[in-house]
């Protein structure tokens, strides 16, 4: 069945709205994490290093992510690295892949 204009420009609209709300959500939660490190004492010169380092281990999990994607549609070898990763720095608090991104 042929969609109708109206019909794709509602999607479309709404895909946009979606993709914003995201955007601000993130921008939002960096906020918070900037305003948590800045009440620890953090001023620019280790928000700088933490901007590269975030941008590194960015890039770094996309690209893996991106590699195992071609493979697994699951996902289970970056989902095990990166808890592994985060496991070893929060110890009890870290929370499975799985529990963290539900929807």
């Amino acid at each position: 069945m042929k969609k109708s204009g109206y019909l794709a420009k509602l999607q479309a609209e709404q895909k946009l709205r979606d993709e914003v709300v995201r955007k601000h959500a993130r921008i939002f939660q960096m906020d918070m994490v900037t305003l948590a490190l800045g009440r620890m004492g953090w001023r620019e010169s280790r928000f700088r290093e933490f901007d590269k380092k975030l941008a590194e281990v960015a890039l770094e999990y996309a690209q893996d992510i991106v590699e195992d994607s071609k493979e697994d549609k699951d996902l289970w070898y970056s989902k095990d690295t990166l808890d592994r990763e985060i496991k070893q720095y929060v110890g009890s608090m870290f929370v499975p892949y799985d529990e963290r991104y539900v929807i």
